[in-house]
């Protein structure tokens, strides 16, 4: 997202290919949410600061496809430990 506004101010970008880093996974996101809030936040009205550019969506469902050195955890019922 570039600027706040309705639909009409969305666009369609390419961006390079993402990789794990240290530390990080990489997951090949199967499902994607996007919640009120942040259609509030994208139409200039959330209640804090918010600065541009920004990727809106945090809830994400997927594979994990890499992991980078470093990276420790778990996820809910799939296979990385």
């Amino acid at each position: 997202m570039a600027e706040f506004g309705g639909p009409e101010v969305l666009r369609v970008e390419q961006a390079p290919d993402p990789v794990s880093g240290a530390g990080r996974v990489l997951v090949e996101v199967v499902w994607a949410a996007i919640t009120f809030v942040e259609t509030q936040v994208r139409a200039g009205n959330a209640p804090w600061p918010v600065r541009v550019p920004l990727v809106p969506g945090g809830g994400v469902a997927g594979v994990v496809t890499a992991v980078g050195e470093g990276a420790a955890g778990s996820c809910w019922g799939g296979r990385w430990r």
